[in-house]
């Protein structure tokens, strides 16, 4: 392989590597709506997902914004019950 194609195959890979790192970084539109918290209009339902988990307020959190993805019609409190639902249920199987 020539000197210029190794040269063209090195610029190609960095280009590809800071576009990568942009999409990761950018906070653009679509980051934002994705990381923002969901509330419930009723506290006692995140209270209750947070308790199931454990306290673990992150995971509560990753569970409703995979809720709001599958279903972006839907209320915040249909998300925290729809939630808490799953859980319950899966420890049952």
């Amino acid at each position: 392989m020539s000197g210029a194609a190794i040269a063209i195959s090195v610029i190609l890979c960095l280009s590809l590597f800071v576009w990568m790192q942009s999409r990761n970084t950018s906070g653009g539109a679509q980051n934002r709506r994705d990381n923002r918290q969901l509330r419930p209009q009723h506290p006692q339902l995140e209270r209750k997902l947070v308790k199931l988990l454990g306290g673990n307020h992150q995971a509560a959190n990753r569970l409703i914004q995979q809720s709001q993805l599958r279903h972006p019609d839907r209320s915040a409190d249909w998300h925290w019950e729809k939630a808490i639902y799953d859980l319950e249920r899966d420890r049952w199987r």
